[in-house]
């Protein structure tokens, strides 16, 4: 994570004292002032689609973002970060199609847009100011520091817990009862492992035991479409929600957003059979058998 955090934090820190970004950010304007972003913000979204979710937070973290704009990326990058890498795991394990992908990157810049017209300010103070006004590298390397540590504690207290929880002899019989939660969503229960499992810890993980489910026809093909539905749009909610509240960031905009989000969507497709409407999003094929 390190590897990837601070030599973006640093080249970001370097374009913007060096006036790149301000020459980028005229061509990027027009589209990111739908979102109440400033034209700088692009390489963060760039970043974001194309990388981890920890590049992208390391440009957010090297400029001046007020915690509204925060905010704001951290809900369209959690609904689209790592688009290649993660449509890759989702098509190689047949839980979806590539075009999964560019749904997400879709829905992601329309939850922005949305929520730059429905959210209030959040106190509206430029972060990272020790950064950027004035400048010094002391103080750069300084927040780069500070930002990194935080996130290495956000990820081991979320590792230790996941570890704990995998302990736990009750942990199953508890998950059981909570697929009422599934019920409601219009999934069958027998989803619940899988869907909780990408939901707290990732789309990778989730992915792989989803697969492992669906090898076995322990699903039904309209189990797997909405769950894939609602993992591609929320995952990693702790994770990813955390990485960004590091940075200014409001956790109950960016959790309750992405889970809005990915309730509604699923909830209206779960209806009849309506999710077959709309095979085209990427949603997977039916698989003989199934």
């Amino acid at each position: 994570m390190l590897k990837v955090f601070i030599p973006l934090s640093l080249a970001t820190l370097i374009l913007k004292q060096l006036g790149l970004l301000d020459l980028l950010a005229p061509s990027f304007a027009p589209l990111m002032s739908l979102m109440g972003l400033p034209g700088e913000a692009a390489i963060t979204l760039l970043v974001g689609f194309t990388n981890t979710i920890y590049g992208a937070l390391a440009t957010a973290a090297a400029m001046d973002l007020t915690a509204r704009q925060i905010t704001i990326l951290g809900v369209v990058l959690g609904i689209s970060h790592s688009l290649f890498v993660e449509t890759g795991i989702l098509t190689t394990l047949r839980m979806s199609t590539a075009r999964i992908g560019l749904f997400r990157l879709v829905i992601g810049l329309i939850a922005g847009m949305l929520l730059n017209l429905v959210m209030p300010e959040l106190g509206g103070q430029a972060l990272h100011s020790d950064v950027a006004e004035p400048f010094t590298w002391t103080g750069a390397f300084f927040q780069i520091g500070v930002t990194s540590m935080q996130i290495i504690c956000i990820i081991f207290f979320i590792t230790f817990g996941h570890n704990l929880i995998a302990l736990w002899k009750a942990a199953g019989r508890y998950g059981r009862k909570m697929g009422v939660v599934l019920t409601v969503l219009g999934i069958s229960k027998k989803a619940f492992a899988p869907w909780m499992v990408g939901v707290f810890v990732g789309i990778t993980y989730g992915a792989a035991l989803f697969y492992q489910y669906n090898e076995k026809h322990r699903l039904k093909h309209k189990d797997v479409c909405l769950v894939t539905l609602f993992l591609s749009l929320a995952h990693a909610m702790i994770e990813d929600t955390l990485l960004f509240v590091v940075t200014g960031g409001d956790f109950a905009w960016i959790f309750l957003s992405r889970i809005g989000i990915a309730i509604l969507a699923v909830r209206l497709l779960a209806i009849g059979d309506i999710y077959r409407k709309f095979m085209w999003i990427g949603l997977p094929k039916e698989r003989p058998g199934a």
